[in-house]
């Protein structure tokens, strides 16, 4: 029967475009055998998936996923598991080898985190959102680890104690891990480092980003206590609610190569009531900081998984409807302008919106993009503030939008009006990424789905296939469509994407049988029977082999960075001491360009150079420093 199916879809799903460059390189599976435990549907914010994926100067990519008991494994590679439910961290080289993993975990289900960073300089960093349930009456219990070495300590508050501090009952934590081998290089508790107690125990961090001089910021939430090194002190009256601080954490280098996220003076206090738990329990929270403009961008929904919305407003406006983008000036916190999405089913309002922004980036020219769903089923039209949005069959219809700096939508991109999106599955994360002159969006599909030039036909009833779309970035128009098959009648996404250095495409998803079914997309079938639960897979899709790195970053107690990055023309060189000249290398190791800076300039031209990936050195007055810089 299972040849059967695989030749059913072999002949039913085919892809009708022109020649692309692209092909699947490489695929690797993982998770365990239990799942969720919550019978044989998927759960997007608790099963396996892989909610997150970034990939450093050396192209190493590093995945955050969920983890169940019971055979618990990467590519037939076993991990530690903890408890009921745990997080995986695990980083993989350019050609799919597992480097290193790392179980975050302990006893009970309830470890919360969407979003990793890395800093390029042997920093891999997330929010964490924990609940430790050791505690000295119960010394069996596993207390929350976050390496082997490294654990939470036990509470020792008594239950009914509810005015006692304790660190052990600290939730809210940034965590730095080593992008080396995984191991943890420091922990940052959010709240007081002497603990909060029984009563004032919960914080908000879901809701972080890095900027481009791989500096943090976030917009956490806390209750009643002084927290942060004493930089916020929060009235006593907030026990059940939060208080919002826009907080940013500098990118600071210490004695030797030792580097710290250190919290900036003066927080500023945000007009938020309600909270952002959507972001750390389901993930659905997006953030984004332009360094050109000063300007945060908030982007998510208010609800965590489907139609459990949370009160949430801004400036004591409340954000009625479930998907939201807010721009906001980041030294008043002002809303320079703020939209929302209001979509109708069957001619009348829908009281259950289930609109969701599950992307926000950024390009060169401070234009923004979101990914996500919406639905239109009757009239008046879905908006999106003012904007009409596009009219297509379907309930929940998959989208990527392009926004101008001034709120304005330049273009919005759904599949053809032949296309009748699943309403069942909805696509779980639809996530997008910038690739020079290319967005790639990648999603689930069951139906017939049209991208202009593009086209796939899928098997009658089947469930959702996962599918990588390339569109181009100044029209939205389609430039490519890359479908994964996968076993007939079970549900299968994509979840995740980043792009490499080489212009690559690393991507994760879910899949709950059998993936990549095709006999032509270059890679083995994988199979895989987790009891009817998901398990988590990874992939790449390649117009090129993995690079020679030839020539390496310096590791110096300085730090340089370069903005914009990636570019069309100039880079400005940031480091601590004076540059007195550079030279850029291609990646083989050939010098292409080099030159001195004038007095009071730190500016390079690179406009004359080929689209590429070009380490640059910038000769200082106290030694040499090397970073990468990708020409548009």
């Amino acid at each position: 029967m299972k040849k059967k199916l695989y030749l059913l879809l072999c002949t039913t799903l085919t892809t009708f475009a022109t020649a692309q460059t692209y092909q699947w390189q490489w695929a690797k599976a993982g998770g365990g055998d239990t799942g969720s435990g919550g019978g044989s549907g998927f759960y997007e914010t608790r099963d396996e998936m892989i909610r997150d994926v970034v990939v450093d100067h050396n192209n190493n990519s590093y995945h955050l996923t969920a983890i169940y008991p019971q055979n618990p494994n990467i590519n037939g590679t076993a991990v530690t598991s903890y408890h009921s439910k745990d997080l995986l961290l695990f980083s993989l080289d350019c050609q799919g080898n597992l480097r290193w993993s790392q179980t975050i975990g302990g006893y009970g289900t309830s470890e919360y985190a969407w979003n990793l960073e890395v800093d390029n300089n042997g920093g891999l960093y997330m929010m964490t959102n924990v609940t430790n349930q050791a505690h000295i009456t119960a010394p069996t219990i596993l207390p929350i680890r976050w390496d082997p070495t490294h654990a939470r300590p036990p509470i020792t508050v008594d239950y009914s104690d509810t005015t006692t501090l304790d660190p052990g009952l600290n939730k809210i934590f940034l965590l730095k891990y080593n992008t080396a081998d995984g191991t943890l290089a420091w922990e940052k508790p959010l709240q007081n480092s002497l603990g909060v107690s029984w009563l004032t125990d919960r914080g908000d961090n879901g809701v972080w980003t890095m900027d481009n001089s791989y500096n943090i910021h976030a917009i956490l939430g806390f209750e009643a206590g002084t927290h942060l090194g004493g930089l916020i002190t929060v009235p006593s009256s907030f026990t059940t609610s939060y208080q919002y601080y826009l907080v940013k954490f500098n990118y600071s280098s210490g004695t030797g190569n030792v580097v710290n996220m250190i919290p900036q003076p003066n927080p500023l206090l945000l007009p938020i009531t309600g909270n952002f738990e959507s972001g750390f329990l389901g993930g659905k929270v997006q953030f984004l900081y332009d360094e050109n403009l000063n300007r945060y961008y908030l982007a998510g929904s208010t609800s965590t998984t489907f139609q459990d919305y949370l009160p949430l407003s801004y400036n004591s406006i409340p954000l009625s409807n479930d998907g939201y983008v807010l721009a906001i000036d980041g030294t008043t916190g002002d809303v320079a302008w703020r939209k929302e999405f209001s979509t109708y089913s069957s001619g009348s309002a829908n009281p259950f919106p289930d609109e969701k922004i599950y992307s926000l980036i950024k390009d060169s020219s401070s234009n923004i993009y979101i990914s996500g769903r919406y639905t239109q089923g009757g009239t008046p039209a879905a908006t999106f503030g003012n904007y009409t949005l596009p009219a297509t069959q379907g309930t929940d219809i998959n989208f990527v939008m392009k926004i101008d700096p001034l709120g304005n939508v330049l273009w919005t991109k759904v599949p053809g009006s032949s296309a009748t999106e699943y309403s069942g599955t909805r696509s779980m994360r639809a996530r997008i990424a910038l690739n020079g002159n290319e967005i790639a969006f990648v999603k689930g599909t069951r139906s017939n789905e049209i991208w202009d030039s593009f086209s796939i036909t899928s098997p009658q009833n089947d469930q959702p296939n996962s599918l990588l779309v390339r569109l181009n970035k100044d029209t939205g128009n389609a430039v490519g469509l890359h479908p994964i098959l996968s076993g007939y009648g079970t549900a299968d996404e994509l979840t995740s994407v980043a792009v490499d250095n080489d212009g690559n495409y690393v991507v994760g998803g879910y899949f709950h049988s059998e993936i990549f079914t095709d006999p032509n997309d270059n890679i083995p079938t994988i199979s895989y029977n987790a009891n009817g639960k998901s398990q988590f897979y990874v992939a790449k899709l390649a117009k090129s082999a993995c690079s020679a790195m030839s020539t390496n970053e310096t590791e110096l107690d300085n730090h340089i960075s370069f903005y914009p990055n990636p570019t069309q023309d100039e880079v400005q060189v940031s480091t601590k001491d004076t540059p007195k000249s550079w030279e850029i290398y291609g990646m083989t190791g050939q010098i292409v360009s080099k030159g001195a800076f004038s007095r009071g300039s730190n500016r390079i031209n690179m406009s004359q150079l080929a689209t590429g990936t070009y380490m640059v050195k910038v000769e200082t007055e106290k030694g040499a420093l090397t970073g990468k810089v990708i020409k548009k």
